[in-house]
């Protein structure tokens, strides 16, 4: 991406289809986890094949190496301009220091791989960034998909008026937003609710006004995948088996809560996932962002739901990783009967 470019009601639930290509902004932690590389690399890969637009991506974390990291993911699969976003001020921190048994790839996709960032010093704000692009869609046209931390859909949320827009954070995610996506439970403990600051997914979550999306622990961690991509891909040019090789090791697997989350974003429920609760609900965070979870009714149906599995998981993870294969340059499989939008 290059540092100059221009930052470029809510639907009801269902088992259709919709009609024109979604518009996606992701919200990632990507650092030294194996399911954020992917993520990134599956939507970059459903945009190629023409089913998603990808706005943005947003870091919520710090660290300066984490901006050219998804960038150099975003290069790879053609395309270097879309905006990306990271917390201010920045670190040097490429690992997470309570697991430092998964390596390292925001380095080497930095120093290794084609992209123009270099440092993330040089990228906009999260806030600013969301703004600009709420601000500048239609209503009711923007899904976001937040697979790290809360902390700027908190700002934004507390945001106000300014130079970009009239209008205050909530707004324009009351106005903008036709779904939200969440890789967290809808009951207990999520890690990217309650790691750090907890009042940011607690104030965000129990405000949120329209449809929401959870993509638990429990679909993350049955989807299982890695052996393929880590020995079939050339680590040397593609930025997806690079960073999962140096992060599990080859022929490693591992789940990827955030890639079955970004698959949700993008294909919706598809052939794969089914609604957990049949006429929705209501989530309520506490003070420690602890989940709740309160059943509508058939008469009163709830806009928040959690995705589970209608197939069997290795039929899910199978079809993941065999996407994840797919290459610039490769042909496109236009008669799949899966993720058409």
């Amino acid at each position: 991406m290059k540092p100059s470019a221009l930052l470029v009601g809510l639907a009801v639930f269902s088992n259709a289809v919709f009609a024109a290509k979604k518009r996606l902004i992701v919200d990632t932690d990507l650092l030294n986890f194996d399911d954020d590389p992917l993520a990134v690399g599956f939507v970059n890969i459903l945009q190629s094949w023409g089913e998603v637009e990808l706005l943005g991506v947003m870091s919520s974390i710090h660290s300066r190496y984490a901006p050219p990291a998804i960038d150099a993911i975003n290069t790879y699969f053609g395309h270097p301009n879309i905006p990306i976003a990271v917390q201010k001020p920045v670190d040097n921190l490429t690992q997470w220091p309570d697991h430092p048994e998964f390596g390292d790839y925001v380095t080497g996709l930095t120093h290794n791989f084609s992209q123009d960032i270099r440092d993330g010093t040089y990228t906009p704000d999260p806030v600013s960034s969301y703004r600009y692009i709420l601000s500048t869609s239609a209503d009711n046209s923007i899904i976001i998909a937040v697979v790290g931390f809360f902390d700027n859909m908190f700002h934004l949320l507390n945001s106000g008026p300014d130079q970009i827009s009239p209008y205050t954070g909530a707004e324009l995610l009351s106005s903008k937003v036709r779904e939200l996506i969440v890789q967290a439970n809808e009951v207990g403990f999520s890690y990217n609710t309650g790691t750090f600051n907890t009042t940011y997914a607690e104030v965000v979550l129990n405000w949120w006004p329209g449809n929401l999306t959870f993509a638990s622990d429990g679909v993350g961690e049955s989807t299982v995948i890695g052996t393929r991509i880590t020995t079939e891909l050339d680590v040397t040019k593609n930025p997806i088996g690079y960073a999962l090789r140096t992060n599990i090791g080859y022929g490693q697997k591992h789940y990827v809560w955030d890639a079955v989350a970004v698959y949700y974003a993008v294909c919706g429920l598809d052939s794969v996932f089914q609604w957990k609760y049949p006429y929705g609900g209501r989530v309520t965070l506490d003070g420690s962002a602890i989940a709740s979870w309160e059943n509508a009714t058939e008469k009163n149906p709830g806009v928040q739901n959690s995705i589970e599995f209608r197939v069997p998981n290795t039929t899910f993870a199978a079809r993941l990783e065999s996407t994840l294969l797919w290459e610039p340059g490769q042909n496109i499989p236009k008669r799949r009967t899966w993720c058409r939008n």
